[in-house]
């Protein structure tokens, strides 16, 4: 009877551990749901294949504020999950890795989330800039800990568009969540970032993100003030940065990421300054608007003196999302245009996601997949 008991109680354990666990259980996945849901199961999914585990999500708590459910996957394995929940209501494909503690679900949909912290909006400060015949405002976040005295500096991601990165109410689907990811990265690692956003009005946007390396295929952006924005960000913002925070100066601990005319610039930024950037993040890039020969010729006339920046470069794949489907096709042809001066393969990345559109939520959605590249291994 004993042992029939004891076989009963190991089978128990067994599907226990089945629930709430991916193939790898190397890594535990937190979700804070502030719509309380009775269940949640989780999709783990790898990028370029069909390979997915999908797995029940274990509820550890449940308050007034919010329910709180976790599983672990395989991180080695996967590196996005959806999250399923209420009436087979969905998420859609969020980045999983090492680096990512959990997400939040709450009226702003889906935040990057930090198992055990509070929270709260972003602390974030502001310094101006003279920029052309105007003014232009650079938005500075460091976490909560950071530390001009520690012994180890901080890395940097200079980012475009900083008017949407850090307030949650700042469009439609919400900010980039910028601050939340790296909170989340550093609670897993030791890792020490601080994020630079430089605003870009909608009045400017399309000018001065937009490089001006030959005739666009668009006749409207073909006057870019590209250059400038980049003089600007090198020979402005990074010496303020550098002067008056405690930061890295190399480039192996300095990115640019941007979407959209965003991506496109600082794409172009980080071609234009190997010796700054050792990470370029290309979200839903507007490489279209230049054809592959003008893209091959302005490749070919750089000099990267060895210094080749790693080029993450992610697009969606939306059917229903024209302007996406458009970036689509300029994002996989990056590639094949870096090959013509022989760039090194293992410095670029693409990625693709089959729901992915064109908005802060998705480019929330992969920004721990980039934080995963720009910071390669655990510490």
């Amino acid at each position: 009877m004993k042992q029939f008991f004891a076989i009963i109680l190991c089978l128990l354990m067994i599907v226990t551990l089945a629930s709430c666990a991916a193939e790898g259980e190397d890594h535990t996945l937190y979700v804070r749901d502030e719509f309380a849901h009775d269940e949640m199961t989780a999709t783990f999914l790898l990028s370029g294949s069909d390979q997915s585990t999908t797995v029940k999500m274990k509820k550890i708590s449940s308050d007034d504020d919010a329910t709180l459910f976790s599983c672990s996957g395989d991180s080695e394995k996967y590196d996005r999950v959806i999250l399923t929940y209420g009436n087979d209501d969905s998420t859609i494909e969020l980045s999983f890795n090492d680096y990512v503690s959990g997400w939040n679900i709450s009226s702003y949909r889906f935040m990057p989330y930090t198992y055990g912290n509070e929270i709260k909006k972003p602390d974030v400060r502001w310094e101006t800039f003279p920029y052309e015949s105007r003014t232009k405002d650079v938005y500075i976040w460091t976490p909560d800990d950071y530390d001009e005295k520690s012994e180890e500096p901080y890395s940097v991601i200079y980012m475009t568009d900083g008017q949407n990165l850090f307030d949650p109410s700042a469009t439609s689907t919400g900010s980039w969540g910028v601050a939340e990811a790296c909170e989340a990265m550093m609670s897993q690692s030791e890792n020490k970032v601080i994020v630079v956003g430089i605003d870009n009005g909608p009045s400017y946007r399309d000018s001065e993100l937009t490089p001006n390396i030959g005739k666009s295929t668009e006749e409207s952006y073909d006057d870019g003030h590209g250059a400038y924005f980049s003089d600007f960000v090198c020979g402005t913002v990074v010496p303020f940065i550098e002067e008056n925070y405690h930061v890295y100066t190399d480039p192996a601990h300095n990115a640019i990421c941007g979407s959209s005319s965003g991506g496109i610039e600082s794409f172009y930024i980080g071609m234009e300054h190997p010796d700054k950037f050792g990470t370029i993040g290309a979200l839903s890039p507007a490489f279209s608007l230049f054809d592959d020969a003008t893209w091959q010729k302005y490749l070919k006339e750089k000099d990267f003196g060895g210094n080749y920046p790693f080029v993450y470069i992610y697009n969606g794949e939306n059917q229903n999302d024209q302007l996406e489907l458009y970036l689509l096709e300029g994002a996989l042809r990056m590639p094949k245009n870096l090959s013509t001066i022989n760039y090194p393969e293992d410095k670029i990345v693409v990625k693709t996601y089959e729901k992915g559109q064109h908005n802060e939520m998705h480019w929330r959605a992969v920004f721990p997949d980039f934080l995963k590249y720009m910071f390669p291994a655990v510490s």
